[in-house]
């Protein structure tokens, strides 16, 4: 029953997973098309500018008859040129970055939804009112996601078949660069194979927030994975 009881908790932790990343992959699109619309209304406003050289050379050489049609084309162009720089605020906005949620409470709640289905220790080693630019639930996605990526594609033996042996996290800060960031360090003795899906999710969440994920070599085998996070002040 024990392990029944695990395994409903992994499911449900790996489909509110999946929730998050359909609703991550629509933002991502949706900004995508915006970038899309941006650079085509850029080469469009080029061409108008381009009327509008023309339309001032015109005036210097045609004849008064010809006014009325300039005043047109002029008048044209200036209000194709308002409507595409509307459409280029609404395609890419001014980014303004923002404080996210405090590491600490982020690091809590992901303790308490991934206990029941997984062991894990997350070490918090820098001050909980921390923040970057990731939400609460931005924070706890990569949390979960970094845990999942181990128990999900090749957890080691243990003494309990249905439980995969203990994950151990740890969130510290360091400088770089003369700057701070928060580092999200999950080190393994092995390395997951297959496709890494859950790794995919957390990339793109931390490039978001002006971050990367990083896997290097470990020492005396295995893997090393950081997810690092530029902090605000």
């Amino acid at each position: 029953m024990k392990t029944d009881a695990r395994e409903a908790s992994l499911l449900a932790l790996s489909q509110r997973q999946r929730r998050f990343e359909w609703q991550l992959a629509r933002d991502e699109q949706t900004r995508a098309a915006g970038r899309f619309v941006s650079g085509k209304t850029h080469d469009l406003m080029n061409l108008v500018q381009i009327v509008q050289l023309a339309t001032l050379e015109l005036e210097r050489c045609c004849e008064a008859t010809a006014k009325e049609f300039l005043d047109d084309l002029t008048k044209s162009a200036h209000d194709a040129q308002r409507s595409l720089e509307e459409m280029m605020a609404v395609a890419r906005p001014d980014e303004v970055i923002v404080p996210g949620a405090p590491v600490g409470a982020a690091v809590d709640a992901a303790i308490s939804a991934l206990r029941p289905a997984i062991a894990v220790d997350i070490h918090l080693a820098t001050p909980p009112d921390t923040v970057t630019r990731c939400t609460a639930d931005e924070l706890e996605h990569i949390l979960i996601g970094l845990a999942l990526d181990v128990v999900e594609r090749c957890a080691p033996a243990s003494t309990d078949p249905g439980q995969p042996g203990p994950i151990e996290i740890y969130v510290r800060e360091r400088v770089i660069d003369g700057k701070p960031w928060i580092e999200i360090v999950r080190s393994s003795a092995f390395v997951p194979a297959g496709d890494r899906f859950e790794l995919r999710a957390v990339e793109a969440i931390a490039k978001r927030a002006g971050g990367e994920l990083a896997t290097s070599d470990r020492r005396g085998g295995g893997e090393e994975l950081v997810v690092a996070l530029p902090v605000l002040r």
